[in-house]
């Protein structure tokens, strides 16, 4: 049975009533019918029932969907427009593989530690080099090329595998993910300061790998199993003492909670294993407001107005919305200010910024609007990917802001 067979029912309950139109940022922005997930939908229903051949049209239409899953919110019918975008990116993988190449070889690099650690130590040594003597490259594509962080050391050849407190109440494992062991590492270290501060010992296997997301997003579950069930079986079978799987980036948390269980729907022999792994998953800030934290340590010397940005993977992924506010809330002389839409995404939307630069950077620049509305001196945010792209944009703009994940200002409070 093809990939739209399985999903043929749920394409057609769409009603065509447009409610969709309302919530999708690219439509907003292009105006066109194939750019929402009305349009979307009647394309794979064509494909589907072979009345159009997947062209470049086709393709332009699936592969710009930024999977926020706002149009899953808006629809009064319950159609989940991102996943049946996810079934019809799976069938072109099928169908034509992935292109073009420069996707495929991101893809590629990204599943590997080996090749990703050597990218961005290339990148973070002769490629600045490199590009501080180009004219004109300080942005690629809408990306703040010349200030995009690197790790002088990737963090998980930074610290010990276990790092204990003296009186541990819990035990917890840290799935590090791609950008905070090769880019934003200081926050990876922020992580683990909250987590020591709040009596938790923690639990950090070396030989982490990526966590399948950007491969699975574009169909391409081979590589994404591959690497799901490395993860499942280092923190079950290697460090089962950890009571939880921690992760600090919001789409990460997202694929290892829900999506391994999609992912592994058709291994019924593996899946109850996989299941006892999305169980022990929580992302940071949820984490920390179940545990509780010790405010007694918190320490800030200045006043610090702070805005917030949910990612699309913590919002509608997880779910998790309001544990991060409340931690943020905690710090002393913080003034907490709510920014217009929030919840809308950034624009960074995995690979979308690369191969839809011009959607991408219109998204960027409404948000990074919203922040300079808010009059904020500091972004927090809780996914390594906004991270990157708010503070690109944010710079593009001009404007002063910097961005931090929630756990670096909570880490910036304790005293050393």
């Amino acid at each position: 049975m093809g990939v739209l067979t399985e999903v043929y029912e749920m394409l057609n309950t769409c009603n065509k009533c447009g409610g969709c139109h309302t919530a999708c940022k690219t439509y907003k922005l292009t105006g066109q019918e194939t750019m929402v997930a009305r349009g979307r939908i009647q394309l794979i229903k064509a494909v589907a029932d072979g009345k159009l051949e997947p062209n470049q049209e086709y393709e332009d239409a699936i592969m710009s969907c930024l999977l926020c899953g706002e149009c899953a919110v808006a629809c009064a019918n319950g159609v989940r427009g991102n996943e049946l975008v996810m079934a019809a990116r799976r069938d072109l993988k099928l169908r034509k593989g992935i292109k073009p190449f420069a996707k495929s070889f991101a893809l590629k690099t990204l599943a590997s530690p080996k090749r990703l650690g050597m990218g961005f130590s290339l990148f973070g040594g002769m490629g600045k080099s490199v590009l501080n003597k180009i004219d004109g490259m300080d942005y690629f594509r809408g990306i703040d090329i010349r200030n995009f962080p690197t790790a002088k050391k990737p963090f998980l050849e930074q610290v010990p595998e276990r790092i204990t407190v003296q009186h541990p109440k819990h035990k917890v494992g840290f799935y590090v993910g791609c950008f905070l062991n090769y880019s934003l590492d200081q926050t990876a270290h922020s992580v683990v300061k909250v987590l020591t501060k709040n009596d938790c010992d923690v639990i950090i296997p070396k030989d982490q790998v990526c966590c399948g997301l950007p491969q699975y997003a574009y169909g391409d579950f081979e590589t994404a199993k591959k690497n799901a069930r490395k993860t499942i079986d280092t923190f079950l079978d290697k460090y089962k003492d950890a009571e939880v799987v921690l992760s600090a980036c919001a789409s990460c948390a997202s694929m290892l909670k829900h999506d391994y269980l999609k992912l592994f729907a058709d291994e019924p022999s593996y899946l109850p294993k996989v299941e006892l792994f999305c169980e022990k998953v929580v992302e940071f800030s949820e984490y920390m407001a179940k545990i509780g934290v010790d405010q007694s340590q918190l320490y800030n010397s200045s006043p610090v107005r702070v805005t917030y940005h949910d990612p699309c993977h913590m919002i509608r992924g997880l779910k998790v919305t309001k544990q991060p506010r409340q931690l943020l809330q905690m710090i002393p002389r913080v003034e907490f200010k709510e920014m217009f839409e929030a919840g809308r995404c950034c624009g960074a939307a995995g690979l979308i910024q690369a191969f839809y630069h011009k959607v991408s950077t219109n998204i960027t620049d409404q948000k990074v609007q919203n922040i300079k509305d808010t009059n904020a001196d500091l972004v927090a945010t809780s996914c390594p990917a906004c991270m990157l792209r708010l503070q690109g944009g944010i710079n593009k703009a001009g404007q002063k802001q910097k961005v931090m994940h929630v756990a670096d200002l909570m880490a910036n409070a304790y005293k050393d």
